[in-house]
């Protein structure tokens, strides 16, 4: 079977991201929707039902836009949102090079230390890196379930027509205008 492993370089270090074991990943797709998935859901259907007509004139703090994200940051307490993470890396094996000498460490082997050595200073690269590791997972998820919702938030936000607004600058729009 061929390697499926993944890299990416994030401020300057090397991750290698294997795929989950199968179960494993049917386990944390199964966490993963059943915590967020209807906090999502409330969040997209919030900024659906108030059109805008522009980013700028976007007020999360007047829809239930910020009732869902405080009910998507509510599902975890600290520990859960540890234990997230350690799930999430568990196949992340970081390389970087620190005077003149190349270093590594596997996050599944020593989860505080990883964390410490790598991430000290830069905590929101974390993030980076965790959806880096879902889009290596779950890469059905990303290409076709957040490329729609990303087309329905744009379309939203700008009052387009389904349709009109191309999902990447290659992509041509689906209608025409006559």
């Amino acid at each position: 079977m061929e390697n499926r492993a993944k890299t990416i370089t994030i401020d300057g270090i090397n991750f290698q991201v294997a795929p989950f074991m199968s179960v494993e990943g049917l386990r944390l797709k199964a966490y993963l929707v059943g915590t967020f998935g209807p906090a999502i859901g409330e969040l997209i259907g919030g900024i659906d039902g108030n059109k805008v007509k522009g980013v700028l004139d976007l007020n999360p703090s007047s829809m239930s836009f910020s009732s869902s994200l405080e009910k998507l940051f509510q599902k975890l307490d600290e520990d859960s949102f540890i234990a997230l993470f350690k799930r999430l890396f568990a196949n992340v094996i970081a390389t970087w090079n620190e005077d003149g000498k190349s270093r590594s460490i596997a996050f599944g082997t020593d989860f505080d230390t990883a964390m410490q050595l790598v991430f000290l200073g830069k905590l929101f690269s974390v993030y980076e890196l965790a959806i880096f590791v879902l889009k290596v997972n779950y890469p059905d998820f990303f290409d076709k379930v957040v490329k729609g919702i990303g087309q329905r938030i744009r379309q939203t936000l700008t009052s387009e027509k389904a349709g009109t607004i191309p999902l990447t600058g290659s992509e041509q729009s689906e209608t025409s205008e006559s």
